[in-house]
């Protein structure tokens, strides 16, 4: 479908206020939604599941993979009312609703905004939330908490209308460690803290799988800035091929490219550090683990099946509260982590766990 649609033309054509009314409108109507209509609606997380666009799906892309027990009861009630009591965890820190229907979307929506959820940029040509490591804040062993940067670029970038029209979507991920995080792919840009040869914090900048040196914390939104920059003005847009920035990278050379951005910025990168460092992207930890919060754990579940019915989901909302967690955590590979058990209750909160297929082994 999207083969013969001339994506570049759409973006050029329709602003993000354009496809909201778009998607109102034949929510009000009912009428048959034209092919290039439903590309635009999948970058508000809406998706067509049939030909006759009877059922849709909605994902909803959630800041940092964080959600506390009032935005877990919303999710239920939508699940429950709208979803045919069931909801899928998906890679990349998302919830899906399957088999919505197109007139309840501004009640969902409503639901939504109520917790400070949106589906909103789920899928589109500009700067994606940022992605993190799912236990950053509760592991020790991280070398920088890199919550408040990482919704300073989500503030900053995303639903930006100024990056609405990249020649692709763009990736970010920012680590509390030096080695990264396993998120199950190579995003466009990584940045990942370690230390330079005076224990300062510094943070490795990554172009794919490349490091090309070195920056403070305070550099990182001009950095992304100016890469985007780059992406949308230099970009290819051919309608025949992906467009991707790794292909954008490849065209032009990694050295090229490094080049440009050190023009476009006022500081310079500091040279590769020559301190040994593992390459092997930490993994989000299983099981129940130390948190840095004393008297408190964390606990990595492996979620079995992705698709979860509105009865399990209850049944996991309600063994939180009775073991007093608040917090959890979707992993960019589905799972979720357990941020804020009481030390002496995750045991058991492990066993309540392990009846609805959510194993908690490390």
């Amino acid at each position: 479908m999207s083969a013969v649609i001339n994506i570049e033309k759409l973006k050029k054509d329709r602003s993000s206020d354009d496809i909201i009314a778009k998607l109102f409108y034949h929510i009000v109507f009912s009428e048959k939604i034209s092919n290039e209509d439903l590309e635009l609606f999948k970058w508000y997380g809406v998706y067509a599941k049939d030909s006759l666009q009877e059922n849709f799906s909605l994902r909803i892309p959630i800041n940092l993979g964080e959600l506390g027990l009032k935005e877990l009861k919303e999710i239920l009630k939508i699940s429950k009312e709208f979803s045919n009591e069931s909801l899928n965890i998906l890679p990349c820190q998302k919830i899906e609703f399957e088999d919505i229907k197109l007139f309840n979307l501004p009640k969902i929506f409503n639901i939504l905004k109520e917790v400070n959820l949106s589906s909103f940029f789920e899928s589109s040509h500009s700067i994606k939330r940022v992605l993190t490591c799912p236990a950053n804040r509760v592991d020790s062993t991280q070398i920088y908490d890199v919550e408040e940067i990482a919704n300073k670029i989500n503030d900053t970038f995303v639903a930006n209308k100024n990056f609405f029209n990249l020649p692709n979507s763009l990736q970010i991920s920012i680590s509390g460690y030096e080695e990264g995080c396993d998120i199950g792919f190579t995003p466009d840009i990584s940045f990942n803290a370690t230390k330079d040869e005076s224990g300062k914090i510094v943070f490795a900048v990554k172009i794919l799988d490349k490091n090309i040196g070195y920056i403070s914390a305070s550099k990182i939104i001009n950095t992304t800035r100016a890469i985007a920059n780059i992406y949308k003005d230099f970009g290819d847009r051919d309608e025949k091929s992906e467009n991707s920035f790794k292909d954008f990278i490849k065209s032009i050379s990694l050295g090229v490219f490094v080049d440009i951005l050190s023009s476009m910025l006022d500081f310079k990168f500091k040279s590769t550090l020559f301190i040994n460092r593992s390459e092997i992207p930490r993994k989000p930890r299983m099981g129940i683990n130390k948190s840095s919060q004393d008297g408190f754990s964390y606990i990595g579940c492996k979620v079995k099946n992705p698709k979860i019915s509105s009865k399990d989901f209850e049944i996991f909302i309600d063994s939180l509260k009775k073991c007093k967690a608040t917090k959890i955590k979707l992993t960019h590979k589905a799972n979720i982590i357990i941020l804020d058990v009481p030390s002496q209750n995750a045991k058991n909160l492990v066993e309540e766990l392990s009846s609805i297929g959510f194993e908690a082994k490390s």
